[in-house]
């Protein structure tokens, strides 16, 4: 699958412009027109990792929350308690930049084993400005559910992640049980937010990393997608 993006390789001269093929491949990645992608190219490495750590993740990631805080703002919640909206975890409340800078930003392929090692060190740093939001919306007396593809074993470390990130009384944090595991990332989440509403819990809107976040029913009116170059789950 990922001849595709590097078959569009730009020549001049018979060298080959690596900038155009990488740009290409990170936009065509992050509006979902490539799909089911495995690894970031190895000769993209370079341009992901300039991108996470250099200031344009943030400054991109700073406009997505703001995009989401000004569609919330002309909604008022009805004060009790089941006027929502829903937070992925990876790459959307915490950040696995440190893991992926040890793993050459998503030109290895991923290891869920290795990850989940990550995971149970509970350490994940704060994407500062999803932070921001979350403290606004329980301000406004929004209720924030946290729904994740981690499993019901990592509750724990989950948790005491998330509270020493700055995260707290969140409506619900909902992660894979038992059942669950083996069911693709977008049918798994259209599940949990179709019990949520069968309760009676009116979404109104989502936020996530991946697009497998914030498809099919119950995501709310207005879906808000943060960039992430350095993997795709479907």
């Amino acid at each position: 699958y990922m001849a595709s993006p590097i078959s569009m390789k730009m020549l001049d001269n018979g060298h080959i412009l690596m900038k155009t093929s990488c740009s290409s491949f990170f936009y065509n990645s992050q509006v979902n027109n490539l799909q089911g992608w495995l690894e970031v190219p190895e000769e993209c490495e370079g341009m992901v990792a300039h991108y996470m750590n250099h200031g344009q993740y943030d400054v991109d990631a700073d406009g997505v929350v703001t995009a989401m805080a000004d569609y919330l703002s002309d909604v008022v919640p009805q004060g009790d308690g089941m006027d929502v909206v829903i937070f992925d975890i990876d790459e959307t409340a915490l950040s696995n930049l440190p893991y992926y800078q040890r793993h050459r930003y998503g030109c290895e392929r991923f290891v869920h084993a290795i990850f989940s090692e990550w995971v149970e060190e509970g350490i994940a740093p704060v994407i500062a400005s999803v932070l921001r939001l979350y403290k606004e919306l329980q301000a406004g007396k929004w209720g924030v559910i946290l729904m994740t593809g981690r499993t019901e074993r990592q509750r724990n470390i989950t948790t005491q992640n998330l509270l020493a990130a700055g995260y707290d009384s969140w409506t619900s944090l909902i992660l894979r049980s038992p059942e669950d595991e083996g069911t693709p990332a977008a049918a798994y989440k259209i599940k949990k937010r179709l019990e949520l509403q069968e309760k009676g819990y009116r979404i109104w809107a989502s936020l996530g990393d991946q697009w497998s976040d914030l498809t099919g029913p119950a995501a709310g009116n207005r879906t808000f997608k943060l960039p992430n170059p350095m993997y795709f789950i479907a």
